[in-house]
């Protein structure tokens, strides 16, 4: 309902005229929401993009009305040629015209979106570029987006929303200690992969859970951290795990055809440690995905006679191309 009323108060009202109410926005809505004392310019456009751009989906109505004026005036042309005439008789609803008015603004909004998000990515600086582009990925925003279900988990306090806000454009955080309990300097970037505390394996086992209670749902014999068998003298490439006690995280049966079997090993990673950090993010899923191939695809293909999948998740909610496949063969 307030999207509507948003919409229909911005096809009626336009240019300066909007001005107030987009300094009410960045002056006192999104500060009071994000927690921020002040929002930048650069981060008051990442926040006006869409969710699946990168942003929050709190556009500057300013900026917005003349476009949503024009696409209202192109999708009712026949109904106002009727007022204007004052005949109901002259007011014949064309639905194919409709529609194609509908998708040609469509069509114009989300070029609009494009050209709105390059433009801030080549002007807002390499680190919010990042944030945005790994907030752009599938599935990254789905936590915006998703119904506040308490029985799923979706409810967030006001503190976590304002502190997941702060990790989704890495702005740092109030009252973070200047040092961390490990002794090295302390950041968002630094907790996302400090090991102290046993954070980092609580991430990791729990969407190892997660997965494996819905990979359940539609596979048989599903098991959690399964050993591989014993090797026996089998000549297998170099760098390959060779222990005899080597466990992956998940196993199956039936998920790619009738019985066969699949293991998954999972990984988390932060794209911004030092190590993933200068690399295009298409890279960094694949080196990831191929560090775990290297170590257990040939003695699960050769020894357990069984698929192999790598799945490999970012720390801000991204899926490499492999686990992205797996979860969309899942659903």
């Amino acid at each position: 309902v307030g999207d509507k009323l948003k919409q229909w108060y911005q096809r009626r009202v336009r240019g300066n005229l909007l001005d107030p109410i987009e300094k009410a926005i960045k002056n006192t809505l999104l500060p009071a929401l994000t927690g921020l004392t002040a929002v930048s310019d650069s981060l008051r456009d990442a926040f006006a993009l869409s969710p699946k751009n990168g942003g929050l989906g709190i556009s500057n109505p300013a900026e917005t009305s003349d476009l949503e004026y024009s696409c209202s005036v192109m999708i009712n042309e026949d109904l106002i040629k009727a007022i204007i005439a004052n005949s109901c008789e002259l007011f014949l609803p064309d639905t194919d015209k409709i529609s194609k008015a509908k998708l040609h603004c469509k069509k114009l909004k989300l070029e609009r979106e494009q050209q709105k998000k390059f433009n801030l990515l080549n002007t807002c600086g390499e680190e919010l570029g990042r944030q945005v582009a790994l907030a752009s990925e599938k599935g990254a925003s789905s936590w915006l987006s998703s119904l506040p279900l308490k029985h799923c988990g979706f409810v967030l306090t006001k503190q976590q929303f304002q502190d997941a806000i702060r990790i989704r454009y890495n702005i740092k955080m109030e009252g973070l200690s200047s040092e961390c309990a490990c002794g090295q300097q302390n950041s968002i970037d630094h907790a996302l992969i400090c090991k102290l505390g046993g954070y980092i394996a609580l991430r990791h086992n729990h969407l190892r859970d997660t997965i494996s209670s819905l990979t359940s749902v539609v596979c048989k014999d599903v098991v959690t951290e399964p050993t591989l068998l014993p090797l026996s003298n089998e000549q297998l490439p170099r760098g390959t795990t060779l222990s005899n006690d080597a466990r992956l995280d998940i196993s199956c049966r039936g998920f790619y055809s009738a019985l066969d079997k699949t293991f998954l090993d999972i990984r988390v990673l932060h794209p911004n440690s030092l190590s993933n950090a200068g690399k295009p993010l298409d890279r960094m899923y694949r080196s990831h995905e191929n560090e775990k191939k290297t170590k257990y695809m040939h003695r699960v293909r050769e020894v357990e006679k069984a698929n192999f999948t790598p799945f490999v998740m970012s720390t801000t909610g991204g899926l490499a191309p492999e686990a992205a496949s797996f979860v969309k063969r899942l659903s």
